[in-house]
């Protein structure tokens, strides 16, 4: 056996694992770098190789973890992609589905497509349901559509055709003309990414996929060459939404599959940590800096689903981004360590905006002024300021409590412990009702499961989260803040 390494990029810290031959585990942390996370990554695993005298030629596996694809789709940062389609179908990604998440909400908005509609071409051809061809694909009409769309700027094309999952020769044959008129443009096929009926899901499916393609293909490849000239040899695995790994290769070409990649491995360790204390039906919470992210685990397997929605409004279904591709079900809400307070309408509310990394909370100075659960918690005395992050920082409780104080206490008439105390049990209450909806919305009694809490943040509000609804029995994993980047090697490869 040989040594190997996991390391998981989240939004505030990057978490790093390695494990020797015997089993034993060297861990460490670093705050994550923006717009470039893998200098994070680089520096981190530089720094954990080195402490524990291991060279890099030594290391058989690597293990990466990232939310960088939610990333680009939340932030709606990808240029130059389109989408060509059945004529007739152009409008499919705008009207999505007629069944409002909200029915009595009048101000209801749907999730907007990832592209714009002039990006979007239509070609002449008909597949039918049972897969037989009523219209050959027009070839001419499709290459005058591939060149309009290239004007346009187009460099990444999604190709979603209907009941090309019966039958996709139109696809590929698109494919080819479009290699042919504009070799330079990268094409995704529906019938590769998502080969399901339902056209709208597979649609937006095939589409995420472009959307991300270009970003976590650059990503991945720089990560690649610059662990190579660092002396690694093997490969670099990659977590997907479902609980397993794959190559980078492999995900270059299916990023969609990734799009949860690290919240997923979480899940499973938390998973593995219930099994050895002989329990199987589980809450993983796992509570980072920016996000909190629950799941529900029963009989020792984490609940999935086929029906992933991201970015989803107050978790309804039918809200987010679908994308039909087997994830673990999670219920993510803006609330973590670096989650900002303020005062609203004469209270205090928190979240969903977060500190980061950048500048991060007041007390890690450097350079945010506005106050944060993790100064709450630091004012409150639930952090050791000499020993944040395993010791790699220092916390400093001044700016905490003067933040705190300038900005929220004294506005609103309170006292420096009441406006912390604030703070920590409005956050608590917002994780409560995201609990309620992972487990009594899905028709378990939390009083029958175990909580496990995890993530930088995840064990100072687990025992009180698990208090409030009376979960009777909670697990803090050791090295709780990286757990997920130890459930990256617990992972299979699939």
């Amino acid at each position: 056996m040989t040594y190997r390494v996991g390391f998981d990029v989240g939004g505030t810290f990057t978490d790093f694992v390695l494990q020797a031959p015997s089993g034993e585990l060297t861990t460490g942390k670093r705050l994550t770098t923006y717009p470039d996370p893998a200098a994070a990554c680089l520096a981190g695993l530089d720094e954990l190789v080195g402490r524990a005298g291991v060279a890099w030629t030594e290391l058989g596996q690597t293990v990466h973890g990232t939310t960088l694809g939610s990333n680009v789709v939340i932030e709606r940062k990808a240029r130059g992609v389109g989408l060509l389609t059945t004529r007739g179908f152009r409008d499919v990604l705008i009207i999505g589905r007629e069944k409002r998440y909200q029915v009595y909400d009048l101000q209801i908005e749907k999730p907007l497509p990832l592209i714009a509609r002039r990006f979007i071409g239509e070609v002449s051809e008909r597949v039918l349901a049972d897969g037989s061809v009523r219209t050959p694909l027009d070839e001419a009409d499709a290459r005058r559509a591939i060149r309009a769309l290239v004007a346009r700027g187009v460099t990444t094309l999604a190709i979603c055709l209907l009941h090309a999952y019966l039958n996709p020769a139109h696809e590929r044959r698109l494919a080819a003309l479009v290699a042919e008129e504009a070799p330079h443009v990268t094409v995704t096929l529906s019938h590769e990414v998502s080969p399901t009926f339902r056209e709208y899901e597979r649609t937006s499916t095939t589409v995420v996929n472009a959307y991300v393609m270009t970003a976590i293909r650059e990503y991945l490849r720089g990560l690649r060459a610059a662990l190579g000239e660092r002396g690694y040899r093997g490969k670099l695995f990659v977590m997907q939404s479902s609980g397993g790994v794959a190559t980078a290769e492999a995900m270059e070409r299916y990023p969609v599959r990734m799009i949860e990649s690290g919240p997923a491995a979480g899940a499973l360790m938390a998973a593995v940590y219930g099994e050895l204390g002989g329990h199987r039906d589980l809450i993983a919470f796992d509570m980072g800096g920016t996000t909190a992210k629950l799941a529900l685990i029963e009989d020792g397997r984490p609940f999935t689903t086929t029906g992933f929605e991201l970015h989803r409004v107050n978790n309804a279904p039918g809200s987010g981004l679908p994308m039909n591709i087997q994830a673990i079900d999670l219920v993510e809400i803006g609330a973590g360590g670096g989650s900002i307070a303020r005062p609203r309408l004469g209270v205090i509310a928190v979240g969903p905006e977060s500190a980061s990394s950048t500048p991060g909370p007041v007390c890690y100075g450097r350079g945010g002024t506005q106050p944060t659960v993790t100064d709450a918690n630091l004012a409150l005395g639930y952090l050791n300021p000499d020993f944040f992050a395993g010791g790699a920082m220092r916390l400093h409780l001044g700016g905490a409590v003067q933040a705190i104080e300038a900005l929220l206490a004294q506005p609103l008439g309170l006292s420096l412990e009441q406006a912390a105390w604030g703070i920590h049990s409005i956050v608590n209450t917002n994780m409560e009702l995201a609990t309620r909806v992972v487990s009594i919305e899905r028709g378990r009694d939390p009083r029958t499961l175990t909580l496990v809490a995890f993530g930088g943040s995840g064990p100072v509000h687990g025992c009180r989260l698990a208090q409030a609804l009376g979960i009777p029995r909670v697990i803090l994993p050791a090295a709780a803040g990286v757990t997920a980047a130890i459930g990256l090697l617990a992972a299979e490869v699939r």
